[in-house]
């Protein structure tokens, strides 16, 4: 198999992709300083020389609330640069599969944000996106994500596909998970948002999922993948703090209260809710519970200190 190229090594999808790499693959690694994708030149030349047969590009702009202001970097990266390298891929015939979000996504039903997001009921009652739905993302951020999609599957000339994944997580990098960790040992009461759901997701599952999607010779254009399950932030943070308490990570459980989006009041919007139907992904490679791998996940870090 010819060797394949992961770019964004330094962000935790590289990472993760890496610790969980099959031996049989010759794959590289390159960051930002041995490729930056804003540069098509420098796409065309790297992909001339090291002939890749296929590409997974786990960079990115991640920073949503900076996008709603900084929105020119946010589409430069998460836009411009994926329109060059599919097209330069979709001339060479690589396959690329390329990392988007559940931020391109609204949230909204029946045309409204619905106020009564709180209950157990309420959530069920709510379907998980499917691959086909609709886009209309709510921030600069999502928007850009969307865009970066559509230039991917239009110019990779049937060699693309997007893999759309949520609320990521891991033992490297930043993340919600570290955070919260980070400001529960300093002993603060918290405050985290209650009204936004979705699916936590290890990036160390993601990464399993994308070896063995590798190994789909006729990919769909769009899948998704996410851990199993259904919950808001709030209450992720409260399992975060039981969980890492059990391992010893915390000297005792963390003082979180709920919070709505509104009091938090965040630069960019989100979608109030984004969990995603992975079943088409599962066929592939069955997902585990959010709160199976998280415990995964904190076990690690417990090891490294």
């Amino acid at each position: 198999m010819k060797p394949i190229l992961v770019i964004g090594r330094h962000g935790q999808v590289s990472q993760a992709l890496k610790a969980t790499q099959p031996e049989c693959y010759q794959v590289d690694y390159l960051g930002r300083e041995a490729l930056d994708i804003r540069d098509s030149q420098a796409i065309e030349r790297l992909l001339e020389q090291q002939g890749y047969g296929l590409a997974i590009n786990a960079s990115g702009y991640t920073q949503v609330d900076a996008a709603e202001t900084d929105c020119q970097a946010a589409f430069a990266l998460n836009h411009l640069a994926v329109k060059a390298l599919a097209e330069h891929c979709g001339k060479r015939g690589i396959r690329l599969i390329h990392l988007s979000s559940d931020y391109v996504f609204d949230g909204v039903f029946d045309g409204v944000f619905d106020e009564a997001f709180k209950g157990e009921l309420d959530k069920q009652q709510r379907q998980p996106y499917r691959p086909a739905d609709t886009s209309n993302p709510v921030s600069r951020y999502g928007e850009s994500k969307w865009c970066g999609e559509q230039a991917a599957l239009e110019y990779g000339l049937g060699h693309a596909c997007i893999v759309r994944t949520s609320w990521l997580y891991s033992p490297f990098g930043h993340n919600f998970v570290k955070t919260m960790l980070t400001l529960m040992r300093q002993g603060k009461p918290l405050k985290v948002v209650d009204d936004q759901w979705g699916t936590p997701t290890s990036a160390m599952a993601l990464g399993q999922f994308i070896w063995q999607l590798i190994q789909v010779t006729k990919p769909e254009p769009i899948y998704h993948w996410s851990d199993l399950g259904v919950t808001n932030w709030y209450e992720f943070a409260r399992q975060i703090s039981d969980s890492a308490f059990a391992l010893g990570l915390l000297d005792k459980p963390a003082n979180i209260s709920p919070i709505s989006t509104q009091e938090y009041g965040a630069a960019a919007p989100r979608p109030r809710y984004s969990a995603l139907d992975t079943s088409q992904s599962q066929a592939i490679l069955p997902a585990k519970r959010w709160q199976d791998n998280l415990i995964q996940v904190l076990q690690q870090l417990a090891k490294e200190g």
